[in-house]
């Protein structure tokens, strides 16, 4: 299959929100107007529908287990197993509700898709890290009654908090009955229901070995992976439709060997059509060009990953990374829980997205990337630390002996000297957030970029902190949004004159203050805004 043949430009990951998250009393309407409707006017093209959760399945298998099987749940009745919640009862609910209406869920949202110009894709979560209670029927029976499958063994230690303990209930990869579950699982969606393609999502959640037997083992994932890839061949020449297979996968090929994907050789042996590269929550600072480089002479198609939880809402963010991706040479972009933003916003922030021309003079804003929002090492976060390598900030900034100041690199796509040249550059401005700084300490800080010193004079500062978009969860889940301000000092420095270049630039910021403080000075924030005439 060429690059050329199925051009897919924007992928969208829907994480079964109609099934598990919907309050909403579903009819013959509701996929329509909850799901189709929200796509209309944008230039989306695939969407990746999760079907299941650590073993446990929203749609109707005939192999797997269904959430909730067995247990019928009406308006005067009330689920009896397990540690159950009101939204367990409202997903079988809405589990029902579909299977009288359609069959189930799959075979509905296929049917309803069928005339749009957006095909449907079956996302695999390929591990779970979820801290989910033991007894709920979120747990799963696979889990439950072979604990031995697991990443963490019955009766081990593990001491917490640490990755090791927020990875140990996953299932490990190297038992035969682990990879021959998700394959049968896999071989039943391909085969039973209308796809154009299979997302194994390595992603959820990125642990798939105990950590010191990961590397030795990739060699099992990737035999996975060739076997689901005989599969799709097998099937395609049998019906003649050819389903598509997608990864999405941590945010470096090294770091995706070290946890036991090789995923370098899965691009280069075409083993897989599709990567959607890294998880989105480092990408200003992911080597998104080693995907495309490992892709070159390959059939394979290479897609830069956003996550609206990194947080990726503002706009401006959002064109800067766009902006990133497509001059690294992506083939399309994808998406992580932004199914339920309304279809205006798609129309307008995605397809300027999806438009590298009306991008270049779009306003934009570069920024370095967080590893403490992944900080934390319990649960599913602990997995997301686990393969996500460090990002720069924050940084704790101190006065050194030598006034050798933290050394940052920003990557920038916008070609900003052309723009100077041709006059439509209105003003670039860097911003630093810094938290800890006592009265007027911020005087004290200095930044050069590309070793030219920026002048001071440029600077102003604000106690008002720095904003950034979120979703408020209060109504709508995942649609609607809020601004949070982030408390500490903003220094803002004016470098429209400054020596930025189109890629690498090094910017060092320099803390000349001495005092003996009860609070240290991070660096939690840096921004550059680009605006045009």
């Amino acid at each position: 299959m060429s690059k050329e043949q199925i051009a897919r430009r924007i992928i969208v990951n829907d994480d079964g929100w109609i099934v598990s998250f919907s309050n909403k009393r579903i009819d013959k309407n509701t996929l329509e107007t909850e799901m189709l409707c929200r796509y209309s006017g944008s230039p989306v093209d695939t969407i990746s529908w999760c079907v299941g959760d650590h073993e446990v399945y929203d749609y109707e298998t005939q192999i797997g287990e269904i959430f909730g099987v067995g247990q019928e749940v009406t308006n005067d009745e009330k689920i009896t197993i397990g540690e159950l919640t009101s939204d367990h009862e409202q997903a079988l609910k809405n589990f029902n509700a579909l299977k009288k209406l359609y069959g189930g869920p799959l075979t509905g949202i296929t049917n309803e898709f069928k005339n749009s110009n957006i095909d449907i894709f079956a996302s695999m979560r390929m591990n779970s890290h979820y801290a989910i209670p033991f007894m709920s029927p979120r747990y799963g029976e696979f889990r439950r009654s072979r604990p031995d499958l697991l990443i963490g063994q019955p009766d081990e230690f593990i001491p917490s908090p640490t990755v090791r303990y927020a990875i140990r209930t996953g299932v490990d990869y190297k038992y035969p009955e682990v990879r021959e579950h998700y394959f049968r699982i896999i071989e039943e969606l391909v085969t039973k229901f209308q796809l154009s393609g299979i997302e194994l999502d390595y992603m959820r959640h990125p642990a798939f070995f105990r950590p010191e037997e990961a590397k030795s083992n990739a060699y099992l994932m990737t035999d996975f992976i060739e076997r689901v890839r005989t599969l799709l061949s097998r099937t395609a020449k049998l019906n003649g439709n050819e389903t598509q297979l997608l990864v999405r996968v941590p945010p470096t090929l090294y770091d995706s060997l070290r946890i036991g994907l090789d995923v370098e050789t899965w691009i280069k042996e075409d083993l897989v059509d599709l990567v959607a590269a890294g998880g989105g929550f480092m990408p200003f600072e992911m080597p998104i060009k080693e995907f495309v480089e490992a892709a070159k002479n390959s059939k394979c198609r290479i897609y830069g990953s956003f996550e609206a939880l990194r947080w990726a809402l503002d706009e401006e963010v959002l064109y800067a990374l766009a902006m990133r991706y497509w001059d690294a040479g992506v083939d399309g972009l994808y998406f992580f829980n932004y199914f339920n933003t309304p279809a205006k916003w798609k129309q307008k922030v995605m397809g300027k997205m999806a438009d590298p021309v009306k991008l270049k003079k779009a306003s934009k804003r570069y920024e370095l990337d967080h590893y403490d929002r992944v900080e934390n090492a319990s649960a599913h976060v602990g997995a997301f630390r686990y393969a996500i390598p460090r990002a720069q900030l924050p940084i704790q900034l101190v006065r050194t002996h030598s006034n050798r100041g933290v050394v940052l690199k920003m990557d920038i796509a916008d070609d900003l000297k052309s723009a100077k040249k041709n006059q439509s550059l209105f003003e670039c401005i860097l911003e630093l957030g810094i938290t800890g700084l006592k009265c007027n300490e911020y005087q004290k800080i200095s930044v050069s970029i590309n070793e030219k010193n920026v002048i001071f004079q440029s600077a102003n500062n604000s106690e008002d902190g720095w904003e950034h978009l979120q979703f408020d969860q209060a109504e709508n889940y995942h649609t609607d949004m809020k601004t949070v301000k982030k408390c500490g000092t903003l220094i803002k420095f004016d470098v429209t004159e400054a020596d930025l270049v189109k890629g690498n630039n090094q910017i060092t910021v320099n803390f000349a203050q001495e005092s003996i403080r009860n609070k240290p000075v991070i660096l939690e924030e840096v921004r550059l805004n680009i605006k045009y005439h």
